[in-house]
C-alpha cells in the first residue's frame, strides 16, 4: 500500500472523545507526580537537620554505669557527688580529643519542624550567653535580626523554624509546650535549622553532653572508643548515626511507602478506566477497521495505526500532565511550601521514570484487547460470516 493509515485523522474527527482521555491521563499524571512532590518535600526539608547538622554537633546523655560509677556499692547520699565528679572528668577528657572543638554538659530544648508528612523534634543547647558566639561560629550560624541573648530563657531561633512555627521576635518559644519560659530575642540564618538559647531554671528536655565535633568524630562511638567507655541501652546518643537511621527508617521509608501506595491505587483505577475506554473505542470502530482491510490494508497496518493513535494520546496526556504538574508545584511553593519554611524540588527522575513505566505497563495490558480486536477484523464481504 502506498500510503500509511493516518493516526491523527480519527483524533481530529473525534476531538471531544480523545481530549477527554488526554485530560484524564494528564490529570492522573499530575496527581501522581504532585503527591510524590509533596511527600518528597518532607525528605528535602528534614535532610539538613537529620543528615548535615549531626556532622557538627553531638548530644549524649550517659548513664552513671557508663560513666564508671558503681551505684550499687556507693552509699545513696554519695552517689550524686560521685556521678557529678565522673561527669566532669568525662567532659574534660572529651574536650582534649582531637577533632572536638569544645564540649559542654548543659540543658537542652527541642525545636519543632513540621513538614507535609509528619514532624520532627531535635535538640539544641541552652548555655551561658558568653558561650553562644563560639557555638554559632562552629555551626556557621549568623544573627540575622534582633539581638544576642543576655538574660535567662532567651532564644535565638532559625528563620526557617520561625516561619514553620509562625513565630516572631518577642514571642514565647513554643508556648504550647514550654509555656512562658523562653522568649525569642533574635533570628539566625543557619544551613542546619540551628537554634540556641540560655537556660531558665529547670525548664528543659534533659541534660546532655553537647559536643562540637568535626565530621570524623560526629560518630559518638569514635569518641567513646577514645575515652575507653562502652555505651549501653541506658544511654541516649543523638549523633550522626542515630539521626541517619532515624531519617532512613522514619522519614524516607514512610514517604516511599506512601508514594508507592498512592501510585499503585491510582494506576489500578487508571488501568481499568483506560481499558474500558479503549475497548469501547475499538468496538465502535470495528466497521472502520473492516473497511481498511477491504481496500487492501493489512491487519498489521491497522494495528500500527491503533498504536500510533495511542502514542499520540498518551504522549499528549503526559505532556499535559508535566505542564499541569509544574503549574501546581509552582502554586504550592508560592502559597504553602516556602511560607512554611520548607524545601522543595521539582525534578525527581526516579519517580518520573516510575510513572512513565506504569503508563507503559498500561499500554502493555491494552495489547491484549487490541490484538484480539485486530485478529477479529474481517473484510466487508465477510462481515456477515
Amino acid at each position: 500500500m502506498a500510503f500509511q493509515l493516518s493516526a491523527s485523522k480519527y483524533i481530529r474527527n473525534n476531538k471531544r472523545t480523545c481530549f477527554v482521555l488526554i485530560i484524564a491521563l494528564g490529570l492522573t499524571f499530575m496527581a501522581m507526580y504532585v503527591v510524590n512532590y509533596l511527600m518528597m518535600v518532607t525528605n528535602e526539608s528534614f535532610a539538613p537537620v537529620c543528615l548535615e547538622m549531626p556532622k557538627k554537633i553531638t548530644y549524649a546523655n550517659l548513664s552513671a554505669e557508663t560513666l564508671g560509677v558503681d551505684t550499687e556499692n556507693i552509699p545513696e547520699d554519695e552517689q550524686s557527688e560521685a556521678v557529678k565528679k565522673a561527669r566532669n572528668d568525662t567532659l574534660e577528657k572529651i574536650k582534649k580529643i582531637d577533632g572536638v572543638r569544645n564540649a559542654y554538659y548543659t540543658q537542652v530544648l527541642n525545636a519543632d519542624y513540621s513538614a507535609v508528612l509528619g514532624r520532627i523534634g531535635y535538640e539544641f543547647p541552652l548555655v551561658d550567653p558568653e558561650v553562644i558566639p563560639e557555638i554559632l561560629d562552629h555551626m556557621g550560624a549568623k544573627l540575622e535580626d534582633g539581638r544576642m541573648p543576655s538574660g535567662a530563657g532567651e532564644i535565638l531561633c532559625d528563620t526557617v523554624i520561625m516561619k514553620n512555627n509562625n513565630l516572631s521576635i518577642g514571642d514565647w518559644f513554643l508556648e504550647r509546650g514550654y509555656g512562658k519560659a523562653f522568649k525569642v530575642v533574635g533570628t539566625l540564618s543557619s544551613e542546619f535549622r540551628f537554634c540556641i538559647g540560655t537556660p531558665n531554671q529547670y525548664n528543659n528536655t534533659g541534660w546532655y553532653f553537647v559536643i562540637l565535633t568535626d565530621t570524623e568524630h560526629s560518630d559518638f562511638g569514635k569518641i567513646a572508643g577514645e575515652l575507653g567507655i562502652k555505651t549501653s541501652e541506658l544511654d541516649t546518643i543523638d549523633d550522626v548515626n542515630g539521626y541517619r537511621d532515624f531519617y532512613r527508617n522514619e522519614v524516607e521509608n514512610v514517604t516511599e511507602g506512601v508514594i508507592f501506595a498512592v501510585l499503585l491505587v491510582v494506576m489500578i483505577f487508571l488501568a481499568i478506566s483506560v481499558l474500558v475506554a479503549y475497548i469501547s473505542f475499538m468496538r465502535n470502530r470495528m466497521n472502520e477497521y473492516c473497511m481498511y482491510t477491504s481496500i487492501g490494508y493489512s491487519k498489521r497496518e491497522v494495528y500500527g495505526m491503533i498504536m500510533r493513535e495511542m502514542a499520540i494520546i498518551f504522549g499528549s496526556g503526559i505532556l499535559l500532565g508535566v505542564i499541569c504538574s509544574a503549574i501546581g508545584m509552582w502554586l504550592m511553593d508560592l502559597l504553602l511550601i516556602h511560607p512554611q519554611g520548607l524545601i522543595s524540588s521539582w525534578w525527581y527522575p526516579k519517580h518520573f521514570a516510575s510513572i512513565i513505566a506504569a503508563l507503559i505497563a498500561i499500554v502493555g495490558v491494552l495489547q491484549i484487547p487490541i490484538l484480539i480486536m485486530v485478529h477479529n477484523v474481517r473484510t466487508i464481504d465477510r462481515i456477515e460470516d
